[in-house]
């Protein structure tokens, strides 16, 4: 690991970069694999660069994608809803 002086940041293969974006409430997370991300919560950027190599989709706070589900029964699709009258 090493300092780039004229920056004032870390070099190197390990190094995790929380970064504030100017004019926003929001971070972006950079990775030293090469994941970047965005969010509003400093611990939740922190836990999904922590999280490496297993980084969730799309960022911090982001639930992984689920998986599909599969098609209803076909008589569900073809009968018609039975109404029922509300009692009032």
């Amino acid at each position: 690991m090493s300092a780039d002086l004229s920056t004032g940041s870390l070099g190197g293969d390990a190094v995790l970069r929380v970064e504030w974006l100017p004019g926003s409430d929001r971070l972006r997370g950079r990775c030293h694999c090469g994941a970047e991300a965005q969010g509003e919560d400093p611990a939740l950027m922190w836990e999904w660069l922590l999280a490496h190599p297993d980084h969730p989709a799309g960022g911090p706070g982001v639930p992984p994608p689920q998986a599909e589900l599969p098609p209803p029964p076909a008589h569900l699709i073809t009968e018609p809803r039975t109404r029922v009258p509300a009692l009032v």
